[in-house]
């Protein structure tokens, strides 16, 4: 394999969709794509790009099965919504039954919250069925966490989750699961290495063959290893983005929240002020005794006499 050896391989690719401005802000992206692990959900979604002999190895070990065939894998695959949120997948996975899996990996817990998990069981769902459709023609489904932390805390080294009928104790077979894998579980079991192997970024280190193979190709390769630096920068970028829309957007909700408080201000002061008024016509009070009546407080009369 030819070695990493910097900006010339970049400079020399055209359809590069970034281009690294100078040496230093290259080997700082491919410092970072060099410490990238299974983890990492660009690294993770680069690496299942199509690879479907990697993601069977990997489904294989969670559902602890020898038979499952991976027939199709779609990467940061959008599921759009006309009618709210939409969803983007890490990883899409359909075996050879057509049951569907959707791979998420995440290193922050909040990630991997619960709802996050219903929503996206959800998702899966509204892709099928069309006006007509029979019920039964919807898959089995799976969403699958492996988060970088032992999310759900009871030390478990897979959770699966599935609905149950509460008053009898037995399943309700809709034939939709949520599983949590726990990222903390480094035991010698096949799971525990796969997650040894996942949190991993030297293939040398790592106890699968297939996954090491496949990540010092895309770490040693210069061609690979411009591709991922691009991802990364566009990925940044991306999320520069969202930050600045969410920014501006927080910043459109306090300015409309500050003028609606202002608004509500001058309201309340015209509302007092006709008082002030109709009680000085009706009762012939001064100006300050029917500030007194409606508890106007005294700190606010200059304010009102100005506007009589």
């Amino acid at each position: 394999m030819k070695a990493v050896k910097g900006l010339k391989t970049v400079n020399n690719n055209a359809n590069s969709p970034l281009l690294p401005k100078d040496d230093a802000h290259w080997q700082r992206l491919i410092a970072r794509v060099q410490a990238m692990t299974l983890m990492d959900d660009i690294f993770f979604n680069c690496f299942m790009e199509d690879d479907t002999a990697a993601m069977q190895y990997v489904l294989n070990i969670i559902m602890e099965r020898h038979d499952l065939k991976v027939i199709s894998v779609k990467t940061q695959y959008a599921v759009p919504n006309l009618y709210g949120r939409g969803v983007r997948f890490d990883v899409l996975a359909i075996d050879q039954y057509g049951n569907e899996y959707n791979f998420e990996v995440q290193n922050v817990s909040s990630g991997a919250a619960p709802k996050r998990a219903r929503y996206n069981i959800d998702m899966l769902d509204l892709r099928h069925l069309k006006a007509g459709d029979d019920f039964d023609d919807l898959p089995e489904t799976y969403v699958i966490f492996i988060t970088a932390k032992d999310v759900l805390g009871y030390g478990l080294p897979i959770y699966h989750i599935d609905r149950h009928i509460n008053e009898l104790g037995v399943k309700f077979d809709d034939m939709a699961h949520i599983i949590y894998v726990n990222g903390e579980n480094k035991s010698d079991t096949p799971l525990g290495r796969l997650m040894q192997d996942f949190q991993n970024a030297d293939p040398a280190k790592m106890h699968s063959r297939l996954l090491a193979d496949k990540m010092k190709h895309l770490k040693s390769l210069d061609e690979e290893v411009c591709k991922m630096c691009n991802i990364v920068e566009e990925y940044v970028a991306e999320r520069m983005a969202e930050a600045k829309a969410e920014l501006a957007k927080a910043e459109a909700a306090r300015a409309e929240s500050e003028a609606a408080r202002v608004k509500a201000e001058e309201k309340a002061a015209t509302s007092k002020l006709d008082s002030i008024k109709n009680l000085m016509k009706n009762t012939h009070w001064s100006a300050e005794k029917a500030m007194e009546a409606i508890g106007i407080p005294k700190s606010d009369y200059t304010q009102y006499l100005a506007l009589l």
